[in-house]
């Protein structure tokens, strides 16, 4: 920003690089000291009878949503993400029981997204996540535009929802930008049915925020369309703008992922280059990178046996710390944004 002022928070998740309590406290001191902001982002399901009748949530899970609010720095932005989406992105979100996430059973694996049952059960668990976390940035849905291609049919009950949850919330918090985030690689793969798409919920929706992973497309960073987020922040250009989550691989990409996608700490920084530039330019509300530190620990100890490891692989090396914790070059650019002062438009 040529007046020497940043616009926007810069933010991580709290996403462990190994499944240990010391790997997750590591997280949480990355975000006190490399950020502003934490994102606090829940992608994997709603305890979704006890948000409708009221009972107590899974202990374990309110153990866990405490403890991360509690993590939380003073003084840092909070961005809270929930979805009822599931992570497949093309059906209602999975349910959160005692073990954590599991398949829906009746009568949630029947209902759709605008069964009244739903729409009450996701706006009493929004409110109660609001409650605990105090955001300043609050997203009902996650990656929301990719149904309208993974599932056509179930867009119309979707908008249903986004229109009774953002009306609902938005009278009991008239002051807190509430919205759903965009994925801007699915929105390329066919703008023309992704604008209809998006048009129908621009007026539930406070921010265009977007999740951003345009390596799995294009993987040199300085070959990005010279528009490619200000196309997405001109779906809405009166709305604030905001990353909501992005990132970029400084090792290349190899099996499980179906395709080799080359990779470096060089190019990690050119995008971290463009991505603050733009932000800059677009007057962003705050940037999300997702990952802290490579979770190569992570994924040798677990989640390279997961049956989503193939996708997972997309993300294992795209830190701005390696996996044994070294800094990497792209994240000097990014402490040189936070030593800006941070100023609201």
């Amino acid at each position: 920003s040529t007046d020497g002022n940043r616009r926007f928070a810069l933010g991580f998740t709290d996403f462990p690089h190994a499944l240990t309590l010391d790997a997750w406290a590591a997280a949480f001191a990355v975000i006190q000291q490399d950020a502003d902001m934490a994102t606090m982002h829940f992608d994997d399901g709603v305890p979704w009878q006890a948000a409708f009748d009221g009972s107590p949530y899974p202990q374990n899970f309110l153990d866990e949503l405490n403890g991360k609010a509690g993590a939380i720095p003073s003084g840092h932005l909070t961005y809270l993400a929930v979805t009822p989406i599931g992570f497949s992105r093309d059906k209602l979100a999975d349910n959160i029981g005692s073990a954590g996430s599991e398949p829906l059973s009746p009568p949630w694996d029947t209902l759709t997204f605008n069964s009244p049952q739903v729409i009450k059960a996701f706006i009493n668990h929004s409110e109660k996540m609001i409650e605990i976390f105090s955001p300043q940035f609050f997203a009902y849905a996650i990656e929301a535009n990719m149904l309208i291609d993974l599932a056509p049919s179930k867009w119309d009950a979707f908008v249903t929802l986004a229109q009774s949850v953002y009306t609902s919330l938005k009278a009991n918090h008239p002051n807190l930008p509430i919205f759903l985030t965009l994925q801007a690689e699915w929105f390329y793969k066919d703008p023309g049915s992704q604008r209809a798409g998006i048009t129908r919920i621009l007026p539930f929706t406070d921010y265009i925020a977007v999740s951003s992973y345009p390596f799995v497309e294009q993987s040199d960073p300085n070959l990005l369309a010279a528009d490619y987020f200000k196309e997405l922040a001109n779906l809405a250009p009166n709305k604030p703008f905001a990353i909501a989550e992005t990132g970029w691989p400084a090792e290349d990409i190899t099996a499980p992922y179906p395709k080799f996608i080359p990779a470096t700490e060089a190019t990690q920084k050119a995008y971290m280059k463009r991505l603050l530039a733009d932000s800059d330019n677009l007057s962003a509300a705050f940037v999300t990178w997702f990952f802290t530190r490579d979770f190569d620990d992570f994924w040798e100890s677990d989640l390279k046996f997961s049956s989503i490891a193939p996708t997972i692989r997309l993300w294992k090396d795209t830190g701005l710390y390696d996996g044994q914790g070294n800094p990497r070059s792209a994240l000097t650019l990014w402490r040189k944004y936070l030593a800006l002062q941070r100023v609201n438009k």
